[in-house]
C-alpha cells in the first residue's frame, strides 16, 4: 500500500490531478449508488410492511365472515323446533341425527350439542376418539359467547368453531359446529391480500408441526421446522426459502389445550425489488456515460493548467538557486495563471529584500545596530581559528547605574544611553582596532587585536571615551562603565572560555568599585571539582537536584519554634548530598549565586503557607549575597512570587552578611531600604566577622543581628568571646534589634545565652538542618515534648 502511494506521488501532477479527480468522481457515483440502493431497499421494506399488515386485516375480516355464514346455519339448527323438542325431551337418536344431517349439509368438520352448562351432550361423528373427546371437553369449557367464533386443534387440524344458543324460551343448551380451515380457504386468503400465506399449527410439546400453505416449498419449509415457535416473532424478518427472499411477519394465537396456531404472511422481497431493477440499471449507465465525459473535460482542463504550472515551477526553481533576476513569463496573462505568475514576480523582490532583513535581525541588535552575540561569536570564532592570530582581547562593558536611569528617567532615556554607547564604540573603532557587540540589556563586548603593551593603553581610552557626559533631551545624563578583560590564549582557548572570563572580570570591577580589572586566574578558586562546576550547577538547576533544609530556631526563654533559616543542598548524582561550602563559593564568585538565590527564594515562598503552624507566624529566612543584592531584578522578582502565593512580606527574613553590604555600601544601602519599605524582616548575618561599622548599623533598616558563631562556640571557656557576645547582645538591644545566637551546641551554652539576653538559639543543641518535608514532623515532636529547663533537654538529647 505505501509503494502505490509513494508511486503515486512521485507521478506528474497531471496524472495526479487527473486520477484523483476521476476517483473522486468514481467515488462520489459509488456512494450515490449505494444511497439509492439502501433509500430504494427503504422503500421496498416500507411497502412490503404496508401490505402485510393489510394481510393480516384481510385474514382476520375473511374468518369473522366465515363464522357470519357458519353461525347462519348453527342458528337455523338451534331454532328449529323439532331440534329444540328433541333437546328439551333428551331425544338422542333425533339429537345425533340432527347434529349429523346439518354437518353434512354446511360441510362442517362435527357439530356438538351442549347444555347449558357447557358439558357436553352429543356429537355428529361416532368414531371419535377417546382422546379428541376429552380435548374437546376440555376446550368447550374454555369457550366464550362473547367472541364471534373460536379457533382450536381438531383432531390435529386447524378448525374454527361457532356457537348458537338453543332457547326455550330461556338457553337450554348450545350447538357447535367446527369447520376445519382447508387449503381452499388459504388459497382464497391469499388471492385477496396479495401475499403468501402459510398456517402452521401445533402443541407446544409436540415438534410435529401441522402446515396449510398454497405453495408446497413454502409448506416443505415451514414443515421441516424442528422448534414449532421459532416463528412466534411477530416482527418483520427475512427468510430465505428455496433460493427466494421472503419477507415475513407472523400472527400468533394461544389456543385451549396448550395448542398454538401461527399465520404467517409472506412477501417475496425479490419479486418486489423485480421492479426496481430496471432504474438501478439506467442509473449505471447514466453514471458511465458522465464519467467518460467528465474524463475528456478533465483531460482538456489538465492540458490547460498545467503547462502554466511547469513555467512556473522552472521559475521557482531559478528562485530556489538564488537567482532573483530570473524573468517569469506569463505575467500580462488577464487569467487566474496570469495573477500567480505576477505572484511568483512580486515574490522574487520580496524574497530578496526578506533576506536582508532576516540577516540583519539574526545578526546585528534592532536598537543600536551593532553585531549581537551571535554575530561577535562567529566573527570571534574566525579569528581565533585564523593560523597567524598571535594576541587578541575580549572586552565586556557594562554600563553601571543604567537601572537606575531606566526607572527615574524613563526607558526612552535609557535607550538613547545604549545608542550613544554604540555610537561612541564604533567612532572608537576607527582609531582602534575594535569589533564592538551588543549582547544584553546593558552589556557590549569588544575584540581588541593589539599586543599586550598596547592593550592596557586601548582599553583605557575606550572607557575614557565612554564615561564622557552627555545631553538627552536637555538632560544631563552622568555614566560610567565598568570593564572586564580577558586576554587569548591565556585567559581562553575559546570563544565561551574568553567571554566567560571577561565577565568575570567585570563583574569583579562592580563589585570592587574598579574602573578596569584585568582577568586573574585568581578570580576564580582553581581546584578540579570546579572545572566543570558551572555546568553542573545549571544542570542541577533543570534536573530538580537542588534541596531545601530547614534549621529551626526557637525563643530562648519559652523554648517555641518562632523561625527557620533556610539552607541550600545539593543531591548530586554522583557525589552525594552536598553541603553549601562545596558549590556556593564558587557560585558567588561566578554570579551564579543569583539562580541559587531565586531558586531558594521562590521555593521557600511557595512552601511558606504549608510550615506556618495553627497559631502565630513563622519566619523563614533565606540568605543574600552580593550578588544578590546590587541585582536591580530582585525587587520586581520577589513582589512577583509574593503575589503569586498571597504571602505577606513580614513572613520571610532576608539575611545579609556585613561584607556583603560592604562590596557596595551604597547600591546594598538603597536595596536593604527598599525590602523594608516592601515589608521584609532584615537580618545581619555573621555580625562581628566583617567590616563591621556602627554608622552603617544605624543608617541600615535591620531588625536583628545574628551572633557568629565563633564567638559562641567557645564562650563558656574563653571570657573573652564571653565578653564580645554580651556587648553585641547589649549593643543591638539598644538599637532596638533582635539577638539570635547560631552555632548553640550545647545546652549549658544555651542556657548561659538566655541568661545573657539572647532573644533566638539557633543550633546543633536545638536540631541539625533538616529536610523541608520533615519540618512539620519535627516541630510536633519538640512541641510536644516542650523542653523548659536545661536539664529536661539534656534528658531529651
Amino acid at each position: 500500500m505505501n509503494s502505490l502511494f509513494g508511486h503515486y506521488l512521485r507521478t506528474s501532477l497531471s496524472r495526479r490531478f487527473i486520477t484523483f479527480v476521476l476517483a473522486f468522481l468514481i467515488s462520489i457515483q459509488f456512494v450515490s449508488y449505494a444511497l439509492v440502493q439502501v433509500t430504494v431497499d427503504a422503500h421496498i421494506r416500507e411497502e412490503i410492511r404496508e401490505t402485510l399488515e393489510v394481510s393480516k386485516r384481510v385474514w382476520d375480516q375473511l374468518l369473522i365472515q366465515a363464522s357470519f355464514r357458519l353461525q347462519e346455519n348453527a342458528d337455523l339448527l338451534a331454532s328449529d323446533f323439532g331440534f329444540r323438542t328433541a333437546v328439551a325431551t333428551q331425544d338422542q337418536q333425533t339429537i345425533t341425527s340432527a347434529l349429523q344431517n346439518n354437518a353434512a349439509r354446511v360441510d362442517a368438520s362435527i357439530a356438538v350439542l351442549i347444555d347449558h352448562q357447557w358439558a357436553l351432550q352429543a356429537l355428529s361423528e361416532d368414531d371419535i376418539s377417546e382422546t379428541s373427546r376429552n380435548e374437546l371437553v376440555t376446550a368447550i369449557k374454555q369457550f366464550s359467547t362473547a367472541r364471534p367464533y373460536h379457533l382450536m386443534i381438531y383432531k390435529g387440524k386447524p378448525t374454527q368453531f361457532v356457537l348458537a344458543p338453543i332457547r326455550a324460551p330461556r338457553i337450554i343448551g348450545y350447538v357447535l359446529f367446527g369447520f376445519e380451515i382447508t387449503h381452499q380457504r388459504i388459497s382464497l386468503a391469499s388471492q385477496l391480500a396479495g401475499v403468501d400465506i402459510a398456517l402452521l399449527s401445533s402443541l407446544s410439546d409436540s415438534s410435529n408441526i401441522y402446515v396449510v400453505s398454497n405453495e408446497a416449498q413454502i409448506k416443505a419449509y415451514f414443515s421441516s421446522l424442528a422448534e414449532p415457535r421459532a416463528i412466534a416473532n411477530s416482527t418483520l424478518q427475512d427468510r430465505s426459502i428455496a433460493d427466494r427472499v421472503f419477507v415475513t411477519e407472523t400472527l400468533t394465537e394461544k389456543l385451549p389445550n396448550q395448542h398454538w396456531i401461527y399465520v404467517v404472511f409472506l412477501e417475496s422481497l425479490d419479486a418486489a425489488s423485480l421492479r426496481f431493477d430496471k432504474l438501478a440499471s439506467q442509473y449505471l449507465w447514466v453514471s458511465g456515460l458522465a464519467i467518460v465525459l467528465f474524463t475528456l473535460a478533465v483531460l482538456a482542463l489538465s492540458h490547460r493548467v498545467i503547462r502554466p504550472l511547469i513555467t512556473l515551477t522552472k521559475a521557482t526553481e531559478a528562485l530556489a538557486d538564488g537567482n532573483y533576476t530570473a524573468t517569469i513569463e506569463g505575467t500580462q496573462r488577464p487569467d487566474e495563471i496570469g495573477q500567480l505568475t505576477r505572484g511568483f514576480d512580486q515574490m522574487r523582490g520580496r524574497l530578496q529584500e526578506q533576506k536582508q532583513t532576516i540577516t540583519q535581525l539574526a545578526y546585528f541588535d534592532t536598537l543600536t545596530h551593532l553585531p549581537n552575540r551571535e554575530h561577535f561569536r562567529q566573527h570571534l570564532k574566525q579569528e581565533l581559528a585564523h593560523p597567524s592570530l598571535k594576541s587578541i582581547s575580549v572586552i565586556t562593558i557594562n554600563l553601571d547605574r543604567f537601572k537606575h536611569i531606566n526607572d527615574v528617567l524613563g526607558y526612552h532615556v535609557g535607550d538613547a544611553v545604549l545608542q550613544e554607547m554604540a555610537q561612541r564604540l564604533t567612532l572608537t573603532s576607527e582609531s582602534i582596532p575594535l569589533f564592538a557587540a551588543r549582547i544584553s540589556g546593558d552589556e557590549f563586548v569588544g575584540e581588541i587585536k593589539t599586543g599586550s603593551d598596547e592593550l592596557a593603553d586601548s582599553v583605557t581610552r575606550i572607557k575614557q571615551r565612554l564615561d564622557i557626559p552627555f545631553y538627552v533631551n536637555d538632560t544631563p545624563i552622568d555614566i560610567s562603565v565598568s570593564i572586564g578583560v580577558a586576554t587569548w590564549p591565556s585567559d581562553g582557548g575559546d570563544v565561551d572560555s574568553l567571554l566567560n572570563a571577561s565577565q568575570i572580570a567585570m563583574y569583579s570591577a562592580k563589585r570592587k568599585k574598579e574602573q578596569v580589572v584585568f582577568y586573574d586566574s585568581a578570580l576564580v578558586t582553581a581546584i578540579p571539582e570546579n572545572l566543570s562546576l558551572l555546568s553542573e550547577l545549571r544542570r542541577a538547576l533543570l534536573q530538580n537536584e537542588l534541596r531545601v533544609y530547614l534549621q529551626p530556631k526557637v525563643m530562648a526563654t519559652t523554648k517555641v519554634v518562632s523561625s527557620a533559616e533556610a539552607l541550600i543542598r545539593w543531591q548530586h548524582p554522583e557525589r552525594g548530598l552536598l553541603a553549601p561550602f562545596f558549590f556556593v563559593p564558587f557560585a558567588e564568585q561566578t554570579g551564579y549565586v543569583r539562580e541559587l538565590t531565586r531558586w531558594m527564594i521562590q521555593q521557600v515562598i511557595q512552601h511558606w503557607r504549608e510550615l506556618q503552624p495553627l497559631s502565630g507566624q513563622l519566619t523563614i529566612s533565606v540568605n543574600l549575597s552580593t550578588w544578590d543584592l546590587i541585582n536591580p531584578q530582585l525587587l520586581d522578582d520577589l513582589q512577583h512570587w509574593l503575589s503569586e502565593y498571597h504571602v505577606p512580606a513580614s513572613g520571610l527574613c532576608l539575611e545579609i552578611t556585613e561584607s556583603a553590604i560592604m562590596e557596595d555600601p551604597e547600591t546594598s544601602e538603597l536595596t536593604l531600604l527598599q525590602l523594608s519599605q516592601m515589608g521584609f524582616h532584615l537580618s545581619i548575618d555573621d555580625f562581628g566577622t566583617g567590616y563591621s561599622s556602627l554608622g552603617y548599623l544605624q543608617r541600615l533598616p535591620v531588625n536583628e543581628l545574628k551572633v557568629d558563631k565563633s564567638f559562641v562556640l567557645n564562650m563558656l571557656e574563653n571570657p573573652n568571646d564571653k565578653v564580645i557576645v554580651s556587648s553585641t547582645i547589649q549593643l543591638a538591644h539598644s538599637l532596638g534589634l533582635q539577638v539570635v545566637a547560631e552555632g548553640v551546641e550545647s545546652y549549658e551554652l544555651f542556657e548561659s545565652l538566655r541568661e545573657l539576653g539572647c532573644d533566638e538559639i539557633q543550633g546543633y543543641c536545638v536540631s541539625k538542618p533538616i529536610a523541608l518535608e520533615e519540618f512539620i514532623a519535627w516541630r510536633e515532636e519538640w512541641m510536644q515534648s516542650n523542653p523548659y529547663t536545661v536539664e529536661s533537654m539534656q534528658k531529651k538529647g
